[in-house]
């Protein structure tokens, strides 16, 4: 009987060169960053310790707790709200079957294309220390990282909507606030609300991871606790921000099912 082969020929000897490759990328970046296994190996026997002492919890903290929480979320959703805003405006010159010219397009979406290369938290941190540790340094920082999504997501939701009522507008010399509104905006709008809906979640997780900075909010609060050694009230402070962060994820589902709905 005739035996057909299943695999290319030299099929198992790529498989074996690419696990040794990636076995020498190991070793290699483990020794280069003098990483200490023994030292890891040893501390574990502290693991059992500590999440003894994280399993109680310290509710005398929660008025703070929430208030601080309260806080991160104010300055995330007070950030969104200027972001929106910008983003609406740079996408409308940035889209391509909208601006007025083209050189208008290509340098919005470069632009952007600089901001969202740059991590978000390269950004906070120039600009905090720019103008400021502080809430004003933040609400900076979270609005240029939510300009630089919102703006490359408006802008392809209005490139997939609109072409055929646009050059209608144009064609009977409607003005060109009157083409974004009219031609786009009101076919896009579910686009936009789900992108707007995912950035939500970012900006609050990203709010929250703010605290190390020394930028009030809940995450600020965990740092101090964390510097106390603290542990009820670390355990209390994640179980408080993993419940928060629960019911956004739930009512951001809710919502972008509702957009789609519509």
């Amino acid at each position: 009987m005739k035996k057909y082969r299943i695999h290319p020929r030299g099929y198992a000897l790529r498989y074996i060169l690419g696990g040794a490759a990636l076995i020498l990328l190991f070793v290699f970046s483990c020794v280069y960053l003098d990483l200490d296994f023994a030292k890891f190996a040893q501390r574990l026997s502290n693991v059992p310790e500590i999440v003894s002492r994280m399993m109680h919890l310290d509710l005398s903290m929660l008025p703070e707790i929430i208030f601080q929480l309260f806080v991160s979320i104010t300055l995330a959703l007070l950030a969104l709200v200027i972001g929106i805003v910008i983003s609406f405006v740079l996408a409308a010159f940035g889209a391509s079957n909208l601006a007025p010219h083209h050189w208008i397009s290509q340098l919005i979406k470069g632009v952007v294309a600089v901001i969202r290369a740059v991590p978000s938290l390269v950004w906070i941190l120039m600009v905090v220390a720019s103008v400021g540790f502080g809430n004003s340094g933040a609400l900076l920082g979270l609005v240029i990282m939510s300009v630089g999504f919102l703006t490359k997501a408006f802008c392809s939701v209005f490139e997939e909507n609109g072409y055929g009522r646009i050059e209608a507008l144009r064609s009977v010399g409607a003005r060109w606030i009157n083409v974004v509104i009219q031609g786009v905006a009101n076919d896009a709008l579910p686009g936009l609300l789900t992108w707007i809906a995912l950035t939500i979640e970012t900006n609050i997780a990203t709010s929250i991871s703010l605290g190390v900075l020394g930028i009030s909010g809940v995450g600020n609060l965990l740092n101090r606790q964390i510097m106390k050694f603290n542990y009820p009230g670390i355990s209390t402070i994640i179980l408080v921000i993993f419940i928060a962060l629960i019911i956004v994820e739930l009512s951001v589902g809710k919502l972008k099912e509702r957009i789609h709905e519509k």
